[in-house]
C-alpha cells in the first residue's frame, strides 16, 4: 500500500504504529518479553515496521517471548502473512515462544497456516480463549491480557 503513512507515536513506554485503520501497540513486559495488539486490517501498509520493532527486542534482549493479541484484527493481507512466516522461519532461534490471541476465525486460519509454513515445530501457539492467553501472560511479567495488573 504505497503512499500510506505509518504514524509512530511513543507514549507511557509503548510504540503505537497506526496506518489507515490498522494500529499495532507494542509494550515491553520486561527486556526479552514482548506484547503486542493488533486492530484493523494490515494490507502491507506498514512495511517492514511491525516487524521492525520485534527485531529491535530481539537485538537487545533474545530470546525474544512474543504474545500478540490480535482478537480486535480483522485480517492480513498474503503478502503480510507471508512475510510474518519468512520472519519466523529466519527468527526461530531468537524467539523462544510467540502466543497469539485471537477472534475470528479468518485471523486463527492466517496464523495456523503461518505456523506450519514456518516450519518451526510448536514455536506458535494459537489461542482462542483470553483467559488462557493472560494465564501465559502473569509467568511472563504479572500483567493481564490488555495489560493490566493481574489478580493472581
Amino acid at each position: 500500500m504505497a503512499g500510506t503513512e505509518v504514524k509512530k507515536e511513543i507514549v507511557n513506554g509503548e510504540v503505537r504504529l497506526s496506518a489507515g485503520s490498522c494500529v499495532f501497540v507494542f509494550r515491553r513486559i520486561r527486556p526479552g518479553v514482548l506484547h503486542a495488539v493488533i486492530t484493523g486490517l494490515d494490507n502491507g501498509q506498514f512495511g517492514t515496521t511491525t516487524l521492525d520493532e520485534i527485531r529491535a527486542e530481539i537485538g537487545r534482549h533474545k530470546p525474544v517471548e512474543l504474545f500478540v493479541d490480535a482478537r480486535e484484527a480483522t485480517g492480513a493481507a498474503v503478502s503480510v502473512s507471508e512475510e510474518w512466516t519468512r520472519f519466523f522461519s529466519a527468527h526461530r532461534s531468537e524467539l523462544s515462544r510467540v502466543h497469539v490471541l485471537v477472534g475470528s476465525k479468518v485471523v486463527s486460519l492466517t496464523v495456523a497456516i503461518a505456523q506450519h509454513l514456518s516450519r518451526t515445530g510448536n514455536l506458535i501457539q494459537i489461542y482462542s480463549d483470553p483467559e488462557t492467553f493472560a494465564s501465559k501472560l502473569p509467568a511472563a511479567g504479572g500483567r493481564g491480557v490488555r495489560g493490566e495488573k493481574s489478580s493472581g
